[in-house]
Order: C-alpha cells, then sequence, then structure tokens
C-alpha cells in the first residue's frame, strides 16, 4: 500500500494508538483521503509496519511501569512488578486490548500512594501527639517544683534542669 507520508502516520495511529479493526481502517481511509484498500492489504500493512512499533512502543510503556514501580521497593515485591509489568506489555499489544485494566491498575497504584502517604502523616501526627503529652507531663512537673515550699531555690533549679535534660 503506497500511501503518503501523513497519511502512512495516521493509518499506523489508527492501527497502533486507536487499535481500530481493519474494516473500520478501510472505510476512514475511503472517507478521510479517498483511498481504496483492502483488509488484505491493511493487514499486510499493519504486519510491516505498525507490527515492530507496537511491540517496541509496548515494552517501553511495561519497562516505564516497572521501572516506577521498583523505585518504590518498600510497596512492590520483585514478582508484583514482574507481573504488573507483563500485564501491561499484554494490554498495549493486545489487538482488542482493554486499557481500562491499566487505568484501573494505574488507579489502585495511586491510591496505594496515596494510602501511605496518609499513613506516614497518621504516623507523624502520633509521633507529634506523643511529644506534646511528654512537654505536658513535664510542665506538670515543673509546676509542682516550683510550687514546692520544702525545696530551696538551689534545689529547684536543680531538679528543673534534670526534668528537662540540662544538666
Amino acid at each position: 500500500m503506497s500511501l503518503p507520508p501523513h497519511q502512512r502516520e495516521t493509518l499506523i495511529r489508527w492501527l497502533t494508538e486507536e487499535n481500530i479493526k481493519y474494516p473500520e481502517a478501510r472505510e476512514r481511509l475511503w472517507q478521510d483521503f479517498g483511498v481504496k484498500t483492502s483488509e488484505t492489504a491493511l493487514s499486510q500493512f499493519y504486519a510491516t509496519r505498525c507490527f515492530s512499533l507496537k511491540y517496541s512502543q509496548a515494552g517501553e510503556m511495561a519497562d516505564t511501569v516497572a521501572t516506577e514501580m521498583a523505585a518504590r521497593p518498600d510497596r512492590f515485591d520483585a514478582a508484583t512488578i514482574a507481573l504488573v509489568r507483563q500485564k501491561t506489555f499484554e494490554r498495549a499489544v493486545a489487538r482488542d486490548g482493554n486499557l481500562d485494566e491499566l487505568a484501573i491498575l494505574a488507579k489502585i497504584l495511586n491510591d496505594s500512594a496515596k494510602l501511605r502517604l496518609k499513613e506516614k502523616d497518621q504516623q507523624l501526627t502520633e509521633r507529634r501527639v506523643s511529644l506534646l503529652e511528654k512537654k505536658a507531663a513535664q510542665a506538670d512537673q515543673a509546676k509542682g517544683i516550683v510550687g514546692d515550699q520544702a525545696l530551696s531555690d538551689e534545689q529547684k533549679a536543680a531538679q528543673l534542669r534534670s526534668l528537662f535534660g540540662m544538666g
């Protein structure tokens, strides 16, 4: 099939990115460019022009997803990364591939990341509360030391330094 470059690129995009079927591609070629062709010619075009490109792009997509996941070893083990990489590749190259599965996977990964951030935020909040409780207890003890009439000023100062770790 001999097409000018812009028509060839459009057909490649239809077949690889939009995943349209040959009958629809044939109809679009006729409607958009006035080009008549057969499904056999489209199949040959796909085999020679699109097949390796699609597999190459699918491999790159799968590698990118795997690399992103591997950057978070605390969240994903090697087996999970390998499975997601394979599923990403399969969905990307499937002629009738359902990319909704990848969208769902991306949402799960994103939700997982959000949950992890919320967990860290919760841990920080708990730490802050713990520190505030400790400081409040120290303040109560300091108040008791300062108000103790049985202690001399030197004794009060020594106990306060000890309480606050100042010597």
